[in-house]
């Protein structure tokens, strides 16, 4: 299987449920609980439709990989 990344924090999870399941449980969570991201992988790992994988993060998003422009070395001295 593939890894997995949330787009906007990073952080690696598995899911313990189809993406149906997952979907429809979102779609139930309130307006209020559906407006932080955090708060709703905090809710789907709480209700176990995730596993976070501590330790397994990353910040690059690989569809923008050729647009990174190094921030240090020698060439930007």
């Amino acid at each position: 299987m593939a890894k997995q990344y949330l787009k906007y924090g990073g952080v690696r999870f598995v899911n313990n449920a189809t993406p149906e399941e997952i979907n429809a449980f979102v779609n139930e969570l309130s307006d209020t609980q559906r407006r932080s991201l955090y708060n709703v992988v905090t809710l789907l790992e709480e209700e176990g439709l995730i596993s976070l994988v501590e330790g397994d993060t990353t910040t690059i998003d690989q569809n923008m990989e050729e647009f990174l422009v190094p921030n240090s070395g020698p060439e930007l001295k």
